[in-house]
């Protein structure tokens, strides 16, 4: 009897085991078919405007005389116009074991197609919110990617949001520069824009450990929330608004974030805020993120901050001017009104008139904090309210598609203390195409130090 029992007892333990292995396995196979549809959608949406550029699924390859479908291509991309392929392998976490087999794939179907005549290069691709040691592994096995100290036949092991930046950076390499620059710094704003319209990334906020759940972009959406409002908890309603998005001119708040306007209504140029963000927790406590976007050229590069006429900038100052400013002396703003007006009118140093460009050299960098927060947020602007004056900082690579997160006073700390430009300030100070005499712009550099492997493979 008592041996019948524990035989009882087993079969139902061993079921369920059983039941458990069979839930994981399904989990399993469900997270992977995430990951490969939300790959799939990605490459889909950055390439769309793109007719030379061309996505396929499950491509299959085969040496000749073998089995021709011996090597399945879940993710390629073609680029036909330099007659080079892209093969992407993705998977929702990393085993050694499966990697080893991915290497013999890759290794294999770039062969065949450099017999046929084709460049390739290999992406092994994992969701941005998979387990911290896939993340670790990853970071190894592109480490020795690099590195090259041993037999690889992938060129990168990235996050989806690495490929993303990666694949941007490619399908707009070839367009004009101009036209190129304007193109990314779209895609930047869209891509902040739609980290916090997209629900799945408010699901794995809530719930961190949900390793079903796929995401392109989840830790951008991180990144902004971890830096920019800890205090928020479980997340309740999210909507972002740019002023580029197609279908939102209607929307009072996308108007609002497309064109400043005075009051009368002409326009006056763009808002600091690219991205405004309102967020609302189970606490019903609000959160707004005004973020400006910034994608410099190269990492060294300076980015075009503001234009605009210089008698508002002076009308603003002397409305804002700081208690302990040497420009409280009438006699001194006076001064000061006068050399920068002579800088708009001539519209750079060289034309200046002596005094006015003595002047500026020697007592202009006394505003800089000022002249920070007015410049690159929109502090003090009396054109701007409260959705399109900025709070934050968004900076993109354009080298690795890596972003940092700044606040004002970070902002404020690394430009005090970089390398002095024009007038002993931060900024590089000329005019806009077209408008000498009339208005005036400045250029201002930004924090960027991290550099990328990868680059010179696209």
């Amino acid at each position: 009897m008592i041996q019948l029992i524990l035989i009882y007892f087993n079969i139902i333990a061993r079921g369920g085991i059983m039941a458990k292995q069979e839930a994981n396995n399904t989990d399993k196979v469900m997270s992977g078919r995430q990951t490969k549809n939300t790959l799939t959608k990605l490459i889909q949406q950055t390439i769309s405007s793109f007719p030379d550029i061309h996505f396929k699924e499950n491509v299959k390859y085969g040496e000749k005389g073998k089995d021709p479908k011996q090597f399945n291509i879940t993710h390629q991309i073609e680029f036909t116009d330099q007659n080079l392929y892209w093969l992407i392998d993705t998977t929702s976490s990393y085993k050694l074991d499966r990697v080893k087999g991915k290497q013999f794939l890759m290794e294999h179907t770039k062969k065949i197609l450099l017999n046929r005549g084709i460049d390739s290069l290999a992406y092994f691709v994992v969701p941005d919110n998979c387990t911290s040691e896939t993340l670790k592994m990853i970071e190894k096995f592109n480490q020795h990617i690099a590195a090259k100290d041993k037999v690889n036949f992938f060129d990168g092991a990235i996050t989806m949001s690495q490929f993303s930046n990666l694949l941007e950076q490619k399908v707009t390499n070839s367009i004009e520069q101009g036209k190129r620059s304007n193109i990314l710094g779209e895609y930047s704003e869209k891509k902040l824009m739609d980290a916090f319209n997209n629900p799945n990334n408010i699901k794995l906020w809530n719930n961190p450990h949900d390793y079903l759940t796929k995401s392109p972009d989840y830790s951008l959406f991180e990144a902004v929330l971890n830096k920019l409002c800890l205090n928020v908890s479980q997340i309740t309603e999210c909507t972002a608004y740019t002023g580029n998005t197609k279908g939102s001119k209607d929307d009072s708040i996308s108007k609002e974030l497309t064109t400043v306007r005075d009051a009368d209504n002409k326009a006056c140029g763009k808002p600091k805020t690219d991205v405004l963000i309102i967020i609302k927790d189970d606490t019903n406590q609000l959160f707004q993120l005004a973020i400006s976007v910034k994608l410099p050229s190269n990492i060294k590069g300076k980015v075009t901050i503001h234009q605009g006429h210089m008698e508002q900038l002076m009308n603003d100052l002397h409305s804002s001017l700081p208690k302990n400013s040497i420009f409280q002396d009438k006699n001194m703003f006076s001064q000061l009104k006068k050399a920068l007006l002579n800088f708009q009118a001539e519209g750079s140093l060289k034309n200046m008139d002596t005094d006015s460009k003595e002047f500026l050299n020697t007592y202009l960098s006394n505003l800089n904090q000022w002249l920070i927060d007015y410049f690159v947020f929109g502090i003090n602007n009396s054109l701007l309210n409260d959705h399109q004056i900025a709070n934050a900082l968004l900076i993109f690579n354009p080298e690795t598609g890596t972003h940092q997160v700044e606040t004002v006073s970070e902002v404020e700390r690394y430009m005090l203390h970089t390398k002095m430009a024009t007038f002993g300030t931060p900024f590089s100070w000329t005019y806009p195409s077209g408008k000498r005499g009339r208005e005036f712009q400045v250029k201002g550099p930004f924090n960027l130090v991290h550099t990328s492997s990868l680059q010179s493979k696209i």
